[in-house]
Order: structure tokens, then sequence, then C-alpha cells
């Protein structure tokens, strides 16, 4: 109770009319709680008008503030009675306010109340208006913010960036010619579930593809001569990589990415030749057919 109390001295410190103290009653206040017939501690008494009256209200500061302000009615510390305790500028609204008659003084307070009121008006439309911007301004923000997405492998440096930070993953697809643009929207669209699937457990790993052969040296160097479509996990801070050896659907990835996560996929250096070259953007469409010459 005792910052309570305090805090309630600090808050009426300033107040002419009401003083908050506390007794000593094992020392030199003895007498004074004897008198009072205090028992129990610590045993708070309100004292008005030259009368002592037990203080009934709660103990915490609210509680004890809100009984000082019902029962002692304190004053403003800048009022007629304490003008030394007044700022210059409130002296002077204090002064002049003591200088009206009873009309004028009624006629000022209406004027002010209604200052007031208008004021609150403006202050809401303008917290209306601030909010109404700060949306605004998030939209605006959001125009500039890519939504993650699968990416196209296309070169190393945009490998790089897109893995700085973080584990990605790469899944070397079937040639065009192979699968067919129906083919690779279908396998594009297992990583795009995965990815979604990592994004709701708060996990911030990177997806790209490749088509299988662009890549060739890389394909090499990583150990993926079994076939496409082939998935690897890697991580160019750690210089680690490791593969995915089951089948490619959803779960399967997700799996490879669980047991990655536990330290239950064997990994390795990633190699010093482990580096892409730049390849040429898919349209979305089917290939077109090569031509066959005649000999």
């Amino acid at each position: 109770m005792q910052p309570d109390w305090d805090s309630l001295g600090k808050t009426f410190a300033d107040t002419p009319n009401v003083v908050i103290g506390q007794l000593d009653c094992a020392g030199n206040g003895a007498s004074t709680c004897g008198e009072q017939g205090v028992q129990g501690y610590p045993s708070l008494k309100l004292f008005k008008d030259g009368k002592y009256s037990d203080f009934q209200g709660g103990r915490d500061f609210n509680s004890l503030k809100r009984e000082v302000e019902k029962k002692l009615d304190p004053r403003p510390a800048c009022s007629l009675e304490s003008k030394d305790a007044c700022k210059p500028e409130d002296r002077a609204i204090l002064e002049e306010s003591e200088k009206m008659s009873k009309a004028e003084r009624a006629a000022k307070i209406k004027e002010v109340q209604k200052e007031i009121e208008d004021s609150k008006k403006q202050a809401a439309e303008l917290e209306k208006k601030a909010k109404k911007l700060a949306e605004s301004l998030d939209l605006i923000k959001a125009g500039g913010q890519t939504v993650e997405k699968v990416e196209q492998l296309l070169n190393d440096a945009d490998w790089r960036a897109h893995c700085e930070g973080r584990t990605c993953v790469v899944a070397f697809l079937p040639h065009i010619y192979d699968d067919g643009a129906a083919g690779r929207n279908e396998k594009i669209k297992v990583l795009d579930d995965v990815m979604k699937s990592t994004k709701k457990d708060g996990k911030s790993i990177g997806f790209l593809w490749s088509q299988g052969g662009d890549q060739f040296e890389l394909e090499e160097a990583l150990g993926l001569q079994f076939g496409f479509p082939a998935v690897i996990a890697i991580n160019f801070a750690k210089a680690r990589f490791g593969v995915h050896r089951g089948i490619y659907d959803k779960d399967s990835v997700s799996q490879f990415l669980t047991s990655l996560s536990r330290g239950g996929t064997p990994l390795a250096p990633i190699p010093a030749s482990g580096k892409a070259i730049k390849a040429d953007p898919w349209d979305g469409k089917d290939a077109t057919p090569p031509v066959e010459e005649d000999l």
C-alpha cells in the first residue's frame, strides 16, 4: 500500500486544501493514534472541518484518490487563496475572472465550455482523418511489396539474393518438351502449396524451379543424375545442401523439409562449381516442336 500512498501524496502535493500525511503510531504519533482509537495498521482517517472519520474506501491508488476527491473537495493548486502557486498565465486568467461580475463569469464559462466541445469534435474528426490516412499509408506501402512466389532460377546472382539468410528449395523439373505446360504448372503448384504451408508455420524458405538440363553443370555437381523432377534444399550462409530422395508431391517435399529441420537429412558442402548460369525465362506456354531438317 505504501507506493500507492506515496503516489497519492504526490498527486495532491500542490492542492491548497488537502494534506496527505502519515503518523508513526509506534513512535512520536502514539498519543494521537491512541486518541483516535487506532488498533490495527494501517488505519486510514479523514480529517475535515476539525473532525476525524474512518476511511471506508479501498486501499489502492484509484480508490484512495476517488475518496479524497469525493470527501475533501480538493481545489486546484492555482486558486484565489494560493495565487503564489500559479503560473503567470494561469494567474492572469484567475485574476481576470476575479474581477468579473457573476453574470460575466457565467457567460465566460458557457463560452469556454462551447470551445471545449467544438475542440473535442475537431479532435474526433482529426482522429478519424488520421486513421484513414494510416490505412492509405499501409496500402501505399503494400503497393511496393512483392508477394513471394515460386521463382524460376535464371542466374546465379538472383539465386543467391533470393536465398540470402535463409534456406531455399530448388526443384529441377522435366524439360518442357517432355512435360508440356500443363505438366510443368502442375509441378510448380506442388512447390507453391509447400511454400504456403511453410508460411503458415512462420518459416522463411525460398522456393525456385529450374528446367532440367538448363543448369547441366550445376546438376552434375549436385549429383542429380537420377532424373527429374529432382529437389534440393540449399543454404549459402551455411555452405550446405541436401537432396530429397522421395517422390515429388506436397506431402513428400514437406516431410523432406521437416527432416531437414530436425537434422535427419544428410548434408554435403556446396561444391565450388555449384553455380547457376544464365537461363531463358519460361513464357508459360508449350514449346514449339523442333523442326526436323531433311537429310
